[in-house]
Parts: C-alpha cells; sequence; structure tokens
C-alpha cells in the first residue's frame, strides 16, 4: 500500500522533473498518478514520469506481487479533492455532488464563486468541504 513516506518520495522525483503531483490514487494493485504543469502536461511528460517513478518503485516494493502504474494529466473536467484544487477552479464551471441537500439539492453545476476555510461558494450558496461526495470541474 501506498504509505506518506512514498508519497513524499514520489513527490520529490515528479517535482525534479518539472511537474507537480495534481493527486495520487491508488488500490491494491494499481497506483495512478496525476501531474501537471503550467501548459498542460504531454505524453512525453508522463512517460518520463512513469519511468522515474517506476524505478523507485522497483526500489521500494511497495506491493506484494504485480501491480499497475498509470501517470496521467488530470485532465481539462479534473476531480477536485483539497482545498488547493478549489482554490484553483475558483471562476470556472464547476459540478458539485454532495452527501447532504443544500437548500434542496445534492447536485449543483455552476461557478465556483469561492473558496472559504470550511467550504465553497457556489452561486451564492456555501457547500462545506465535509458535505462534498464529489467534484470536478466542468468545462466541456
Amino acid at each position: 500500500m501506498v504509505n506518506e513516506e512514498l508519497k513524499k518520495d514520489i513527490c520529490v522525483i515528479v517535482e525534479s522533473l518539472g511537474f507537480s503531483v495534481y493527486d495520487i490514487e491508488y488500490t491494491a494493485k494499481r497506483i495512478i498518478i496525476y501531474i501537471d504543469k503550467p501548459g498542460g502536461v504531454t505524453i512525453d511528460d508522463c512517460e518520463a514520469a512513469s519511468r522515474n517513478v517506476s524505478a523507485l518503485l522497483d526500489v521500494k516494493d511497495p506491493f506484494e506481487g504485480s501491480y499497475t502504474l498509470e501517470v496521467s494529466s488530470p485532465g481539462i473536467n479534473r476531480k477536485l479533492k483539497t482545498k488547493e484544487h478549489f482554490k484553483s477552479a475558483v471562476g470556472k464551471k464547476c459540478l458539485i455532488h454532495t452527501h447532504f441537500p443544500v437548500e434542496g439539492k445534492t447536485v449543483f453545476k455552476g461557478v465556483l464563486s469561492g473558496v472559504e476555510e470550511d467550504g465553497i461558494v457556489m452561486d451564492n450558496i456555501k457547500i462545506e468541504f465535509d458535505n462534498i461526495k464529489k467534484a470536478r470541474i466542468n468545462e466541456i
């Protein structure tokens, strides 16, 4: 399983190549690393990051048996998970699903207008971070 130390090592490698780690998702047999950089990520960027992270994983051997490593761009309609993700999405069209209704709705589609300490604001409606089930940019 991917622990905090391994996540830090992955970030160091990816950042040394000139990219940032947008997110890391993992299961018992699969790890997906989303990288980003100003102007967007190319296939060559993903290949370079994959080669370097693969070498780290070969040394650290965090998985029992075989596993799949994927390196990708978070894409135009990227998932929003962290406060920093939401801050970077202010002014963009977003799709937000909540666990519990806010003003009678659990699905919100509109322009993200702000990020506060404990939540976001969309169309003058505040949604607390703890209530966000899933969120993504919805530009297309």
